[in-house]
């Protein structure tokens, strides 16, 4: 059943993207009514950055078992420990990656929340992982100058509008 409620940052989800796609290897398409390779498809687990766009949207994203070692080294994936995620009944329990450069809005009707064995179950990510999937997006749209080396090994987001206001 579809969440009735405006979700909270960090917080896991599950999405139905749905199975409707066309085989990679067609070159030809005319039907853009579908999932096209590499869209997202298929029912998967989301943490979400915005939930409050409006009451019928929120921005995600998709967390997936696979590894893409070339995007995980540049900062636009994210390792999820396997312990971040409680054991879930839909969902083996293992290392996950948050795929930053695949962030979008879905609809609120997508969405639901996930279930362990006793039903479902609302939990959050922990602060400093939400904080790099966030910062993993900003890279992922090509703002990482927005971004500057902090004292941790993370970057900090610079507040740009805070910069460009004149000293009082």
């Amino acid at each position: 059943m579809a969440i009735s409620f405006t979700p909270k940052v960090g917080q896991v989800l599950e999405c139905n993207f749905g199975q409707f796609t066309i085989q990679p290897d067609d070159q030809g398409h005319t039907d853009f009514n579908v999932r096209i390779p590499p869209e997202m498809i298929k029912n998967r687990l989301v943490v979400v950055l915005n939930g409050r766009l409006n009451r019928q949207s929120c921005i995600v994203v998709p967390l997936s078992r696979t590894q893409d070692v070339a995007k995980s080294s540049s900062g636009i994936h994210v390792e999820i420990v396997e312990d971040a995620i409680c054991e879930l009944s839909h969902f083996t329990r293992c290392v996950r990656w948050a795929k930053a450069d695949i962030v979008q809005p879905v609809s609120s009707r997508r969405l639901r929340l996930p279930r362990d064995f006793n039903g479902p179950v609302q939990f959050l990510l922990s602060r400093s992982i939400v904080e790099r999937v966030q910062r993993a997006a900003v890279k992922a749209i090509n703002a990482g100058g927005l971004l500057i080396p902090g004292e941790s090994q993370f970057a900090t987001l610079v507040d740009v509008q805070r910069l460009l206001k004149p000293a009082a």
